[in-house]
């Protein structure tokens, strides 16, 4: 059944967090019949079928043990670059900063910039609807994808959405797709919105804070003036020294951290107007892209310096960022652990980061942190996703803001499309929906 397809035997891997993948075979499709084949053998074998992009996903989205891992990496190709329609037509091994490097050359460019983008697959941040610090501004992979080709658990193939800027054609299945951590369905195809290049000069300015809530009253004050920055982000002075120690990065300790904010010259007057009195730096071109870039290996510098790492990704209202700010550091000074925070603060993305050796403890910390944004009326994930790590949490964020049909939909949804249980199982809603039922949930790497 899968002659001239590349197989290898199972050799184990972990994602970029650390959780483990255990495959009975890895295989390697060049194609789409080649997909289909594979989805074809593990459904008649009932051999479990997990999608492997780029390795950097941070919620246990591909930990399995016994599965065919099906490494996408040979179906890298741009197939098209539509200059009039304005979309980009990628396999789903496209690495992102390279898909970007080919649109520049003609013009164009794509927005959303996971921290991983130098890394990750077109295909993984499709199926996890990740974000990055252009959200601010331009959104995520959710705002983005137009169209996609996916082969689902039946074998079948279907193309969903169109690459139309409107369109009304029936329920919207495209955007149950993106984000839905391959349990439906194997990408092979995504068409993706694309825009000219920025024709007005912008500006990044480097702000060193006291602390993280004067960045929080920062960006109150940004907005309440109308200004749109394209990114708005915070560091802490924890994260500023890892930067300092890992990079060479050159960035001034002296204070409770760093705000970064890149806005277009319309909008700089205001800006320095709300800055008086603050340390700042002033850069464009080759310089704020040295910064940008900095920004984006935080984690990375961070994870370095960590035996265990747990990346949180909460989201609460602007308007409740200082509140869950201060609950954070409350937290951290309650366990006395250092939990250094890295925001795309503009959107009220906050990524606190729980370095400790105790995974059990840690996997304790990191749920209490998500309560945090359940009960401020926000999301226990913005663009990490969900996988194993956070499935309890959010069937308490989809039971407490939404109640529990809306959780019960979710998995008649993924009962529908894979009967045959074979699509990732055992994780995002069905294994959120799973724990909601026992109300219970003990996570490990």
């Amino acid at each position: 059944m899968l002659e001239g397809i590349e197989i290898e035997e199972g050799k184990e891997r972990e994602d970029f967090a650390g959780f483990k993948i255990k495959p009975k075979i890895i295989a390697y499709p060049k194609s789409e019949d080649e997909v289909v084949r594979i989805v074809n053998y593990a459904r008649d074998n009932k051999i479990p079928i997990v999608t492997y992009g780029a390795g950097t996903s941070l919620a246990g989205h591909l930990q399995c043990e016994g599965c065919i891992l099906v490494d996408m990496k040979r179906m890298d190709k741009i197939l098209e670059i539509n200059e009039i329609d304005w979309y980009v037509r990628v396999q789903p091994a496209v690495n992102l900063e390279r898909l970007n490097v080919e649109l520049n050359k003609k013009g164009f460019f794509f927005p959303p910039d996971p921290a991983s983008y130098f890394l990750c697959s077109v295909g993984g941040a499709t199926a996890n609807a990740s974000g990055g610090m252009r959200g601010v501004k331009y959104g995520t992979f959710r705002d983005w994808v137009l169209a996609l080709r996916v082969v689902l658990p039946n074998g079948k193939v279907v193309k969903i959405g169109e690459p139309l800027r409107k369109n009304r054609g029936g329920y919207d299945l495209l955007h149950l797709f993106v984000g839905s951590e391959g349990t439906l369905g194997i990408i092979t195809e995504i068409w993706l919105r694309i825009i000219p290049l920025p024709q007005r000069k912008s500006y990044t300015l480097l702000v060193y804070v006291n602390d993280v809530e004067e960045a929080g009253k920062l960006i109150f004050n940004i907005r309440k003036k109308g200004i749109l920055p394209e990114i708005a982000e915070y560091i802490d002075d924890q994260v500023v020294r890892a930067l300092n120690r890992q990079l060479n990065a050159g960035l001034d300790e002296s204070g409770g951290g760093a705000f970064i904010i890149s806005v277009e010259e319309d909008y700089l007057q205001k800006l320095l107007d709300l800055l008086a009195g603050k340390k700042y730096i002033i850069t464009e071109g080759d310089e704020a892209e040295k910064i940008y870039s900095i920004r984006a290996q935080s984690a990375i510098a961070l994870k370095a310096e960590a035996k265990l790492m747990y990346v949180e990704d909460i989201v609460v209202p602007v308007s409740r960022l200082i509140d869950a700010i201060k609950r954070i550091k409350e937290i951290e000074k309650k366990y006395n652990i250092r939990m250094p925070v890295i925001a795309h603060i503009g959107d009220g993305n906050l990524h606190p980061n729980i370095i400790l050796d105790d995974p059990v403890k840690a996997q304790e910390i990191f749920e209490e942190v998500a309560k945090i944004a359940i009960e401020l009326g926000g999301s226990v994930s913005g663009e990490h996703g969900i996988g194993v790590q956070k499935a309890k949490v959010l069937a308490e964020q989809l039971i407490a803001h939404n109640g529990k049909e809306v959780l019960k939909i979710m998995k008649g949804i993924k009962d529908l499309i894979d009967p045959y249980h074979i699509m990732n199982p055992d994780k995002f809603v069905e294994l959120a929906y799973k724990l909601s039922e026992k109300n219970e949930g003990s996570i490990s790497r």
